[in-house]
């Protein structure tokens, strides 16, 4: 479950801070980038120390792409916002 969450979480961010790179906002970009590489480090901190098993990619998999989802649905909200 903190594979998931962790992955879902990254999906997120890194969905994020890729739609933030083509913006002409740095505020946004910025807190796109710090919350990324954040989680990102989060996430294989935890993998590694869970050994990295074959197992956790199902979890990882699958909360990355969720997490990519609602990341794109989270930008487009954010970019009305600041447009």
């Amino acid at each position: 479950m903190i594979t998931f969450l962790l992955a879902f979480t990254q999906g997120l961010s890194f969905c994020l801070v890729s739609r933030s790179r083509n913006r002409d906002n740095l505020t946004y970009h910025l807190f796109s980038s710090l919350f990324s590489n954040a989680i990102l480090f989060a996430t294989f901190r935890h993998l590694v120390l869970s050994g990295m098993s074959f197992w956790l990619f199902f979890p990882y998999t699958i909360g990355m792409t969720l997490g990519s989802l609602l990341g794109m649905r989270c930008s487009l909200w954010i970019e009305r916002r600041i447009a």
